[in-house]
């Protein structure tokens, strides 16, 4: 940096000035296309264009910027002639600019697969670095070019690329460099499959990170890390690697967006060994960091991990809207392509017909236009290695020209038999090309007739199964209460029947054998009472697995509530978010066990239920104006510890409270997963 100083204590303040307004510009630029906000970004050039008055450095920065957009939404033939035609003014820029113009043909060059090109433009990025007395930027073009040759399958290229750029960064103690040359020697590794060697790099680059503070070199290190033990222990190993990252970084060490990158590997990682709860959790992390970093675009993967892990939860309207929220925030046409799919094919499985046909036709559009723009993508970079090989060819000519000045009658003979060779050349690559459109136009209108026939095929066949399936257990549901009702229930009551008879024939001569006869026809009602109570239970049961934890202690109040008798009150709030199945289930039977404990022992006549759901924690109260007992004199009942047992195995807390003639009050508190 002393050379750019220097420089600019020559050049004056006025020249800093220009310098420091195109740093801090294109650094602007660059965290707008980072988060994939292109409106704001296109702003940002609007204005640069109203804005020039004259200024050589703004128009310059203008046509920089203009071509990164263009680059950036797929428009990548366009943005390398822009480039190419700032370049034919190369030697008058200014070395920054002329670093910032050889960057992106570099970069342009690279997406458009023309890797040769692309070195040599990276070459001069890195010669214009220097000039401009930016060693670091130097340093990053050197490490652009090992990534060209590792991206154009040069491995062995690439390879020896990292080690020499290791070595100078190492040199001149650069940490970026050194983190990075040694991730980029690990993916040449991991590109051959031999993940052990790649593994040993990432934790070289994550010593150094770690060593000198760098947050954003140790996630990255963390990252291409967890990949590798992915493949090479197991995804428990490298969910094991990010959790202990997690569980000991503090928010200064890790900066929010790494932290949100960190969290969505994980979740997807647990998704893929089946650990959908957890996978929830991270993912719902992920997305709070992300929205508060106001970064759609991820939050647009997060929301498509998320409905996979709502699907596999069995929450499926909730994984419907994750996908389609996932569709509406992509920023990729990629992504939004996979989202498209996804919530077509959840629509479809829970009967949601004719938005999944919608939403079928509109993911058709779109692959069509991936393959289009791949295609298109194709064809921009045959043309500009077209017209690269034309420029050369043309360069080599004039320079021919120049030394065979006697030659100047064939010269021009071979030109123009050149020319016309490659206007020939065009004319039949445009027919090829253009029989070549129409044949895939004919091949997909084929193809979509061909899936909407498979589409209404599965819908008939998906819609038969689930009404044979609805039908079939209704009439299974109806025959198991009929049985129990006549088999258990009509039992008993015949049998009670039977005894009263016996007893009005003796009425006049009541003894105590009939008293006892009395007795044993009361115990046989308590018999069916109980039956009664165990069907109407079971049917509890199924009411909750169809309608909810709160619409099953409605009707269990209901069945409670005599009056006169016993004064049942319901107090809910918040259940209108429904819990994990399993945390509902729990809660319910620990009311069950409360509310028998109170009916079969507490003598009471006002009973209180309350359930109070808030974010991250659940509350259950039950309580009685019984008998009451003494905590301190007797360890409860089975009943109790039926409560104890189903609090502990949803890590629960439970806080009896009883004093004798003053009634009794059972506390759970946990926590759940929102």
């Amino acid at each position: 940096m002393v050379v750019f100083w220097l420089s600019a204590l020559h050049a004056g303040a006025q020249s800093l000035s220009v310098r420091e307004k195109a740093e801090a510009c294109y650094a602007r630029s660059t965290r707008l296309i980072t988060s994939d906000r292109m409106v704001e970004h296109q702003r940002l050039i609007d204005s640069l264009a109203t804005a020039r008055n004259g200024s050589a450095s703004d128009s310059v920065l203008h046509v920089l910027l203009r071509a990164r957009h263009m680059r950036h939404v797929g428009q990548l033939q366009r943005a390398y002639q822009l480039l190419d035609s700032l370049a034919s003014a190369d030697s008058g820029l200014d070395p920054y600019f002329a670093y910032l113009d050889h960057y992106q043909q570099a970069k342009s060059l690279q997406d458009l697969g023309i890797h040769e090109k692309a070195k040599v433009e990276a070459r001069l990025a890195i010669t214009a670095a220097a000039e401009a007395g930016l060693p670091e930027r130097a340093m990053q073009m050197e490490l652009l070019l090992c990534e060209i040759d590792l991206h154009g399958d040069s491995l062995h290229e690439a390879q020896a690329c990292f080690s020499r750029a290791l070595a100078d960064a190492r040199r001149t103690d650069h940490t970026e460099g050194i983190c990075r040359a040694l991730i980029g020697i690990g993916n040449v590794y991991y590109a051959q499959e031999q993940d052990s060697a790649a593994l040993t790099y990432y934790e070289q680059a994550l010593a150094v990170a770690r060593d000198r503070h760098e947050s954003s070199l140790t996630v990255s290190a963390l990252l291409n890390m967890g990949a590798s033990l992915s493949y090479t222990v197991g995804p428990d190993s490298a969910i094991g690697l990010y959790r202990s990252v997690l569980d000991t970084a503090t928010s200064r060490s890790l900066d929010a967006s790494f932290r949100a990158d960190l969290l969505t590997n994980m979740a997807s990682m647990l998704s893929d060994i089946d650990e959908h709860g957890a996978a929830l959790a991270f993912t719902d992390s992920a997305l709070a960091l992300q929205a508060a970093l106001h970064d759609t675009s991820s939050m647009a993967y997060s929301h498509l991990f998320k409905a996979t892990a709502l699907w596999h939860l069995d929450r499926r309207n909730e994984a419907v809207d994750q996908a389609l929220l996932a569709r509406d925030r992509s920023g990729s046409i990629d992504l939004k392509v996979r989202a498209t799919k996804k919530a077509a094919d959840y629509l479809r499985a829970i009967g949601r017909t004719e938005e999944a046909f919608v939403l079928l036709n509109e993911y058709t559009t779109l692959a069509d236009s991936v393959a289009r723009s791949r295609y298109n993508t194709g064809v921009a970079g045959a043309q500009v290695r077209f017209e690269t090989s034309e420029k050369e060819r043309r360069i080599a000519e004039q320079d021919q020209a120049l030394e065979l000045a006697a030659a100047n009658d064939r010269r021009k003979s071979t030109q123009r038999n050149a020319f016309i060779v490659a206007t020939a050349l065009l004319i039949l690559l445009a027919l090829l090309l253009y029989r070549n459109i129409r044949h895939r136009a004919r091949l997909a209108r084929k193809e979509e007739e061909l899936h909407h026939e498979q589409v209404d095929q599965l819908l008939s066949q998906q819609e038969i199964k689930s009404i044979n399936a609805m039908l079939e257990g209704q009439e299974k549901e109806r025959e198991r209460v009929s049985k129990e009702l006549h088999d258990h229930v009509g039992h008993l009551l015949g049998t009670i029947k039977h005894q009263l008879g016996e007893l009005q024939t003796q009425v006049a001569d009541v003894k105590s054998e009939q008293t006892a006869q009395y007795q044993k026809v009361s115990g046989l009602l308590d018999n069916a009472a109980g039956e009664l109570r165990r069907i109407s239970h079971d049917m509890a049961a199924a009411t909750l697995n169809r309608f909810g934890l709160e619409k099953a202690l409605k009707d269990l109040s209901d069945t409670l509530h005599i009056n006169g008798c016993l004064q049942v009150e319901l107090n809910t709030f918040g259940l209108e978010r429904p819990l994990e199945r399993g945390v509902e289930i729990a809660v319910y039977r620990i009311i069950q066990e409360a509310v028998s404990n109170a009916l079969k022992h507490a003598k009471a006549t006002e009973l209180t239920i309350g359930v109070t759901h808030a974010p991250g924690r659940l509350s259950v109260v039950v309580s009685d104006n019984g008998i009451g007992f003494d905590t301190s004199a007797t360890n409860g009942g089975v009943g109790l510890g039926n409560i104890r047992a189903r609090a502990v195995a949803l890590g629960a807390l439970v806080q009896i409270d009883s004093t004798p003639g003053k009634g009794t009050t059972v506390n759970v508190e946990c926590a759940v997963l929102e």
